[in-house]
């Protein structure tokens, strides 16, 4: 084994860990960042689809980058990454 896979099982196992930790201790949080970030979803979903109603196509996507950004700003963040799918259109 080289000496890069065993730091990789170290980071995987200790990311295991943590996170176990995470949703035994802080369980209520957890579930809270996920259905946050389930809504930051379904609110870009809605509004790609109002936008395209009116035939403008922004850059903004469901992809995990973006569901992170939802469950952690929230609101703000949704509307921080609109801003910059506008900024990469008109720029």
């Amino acid at each position: 084994m080289t000496q890069n896979q065993l730091l990789i099982m170290i980071i995987i196992i200790s990311s295991c860990f943590f996170v176990g930790g995470l949703i035994f201790h802080q369980g209520k949080y957890v579930l809270s960042c996920l259905f946050r970030g389930a809504l930051g979803l379904a609110v870009i979903g809605l509004a790609n689809i109002i936008f395209e109603e009116f035939g403008v196509v922004v850059p903004v996507g469901m992809n995990l980058l973006n569901f992170l950004v939802s469950a952690f700003l929230g609101i703000p963040g949704i509307l921080a990454l609109y801003g910059v799918g506008f900024w990469q259109m008109f720029h």
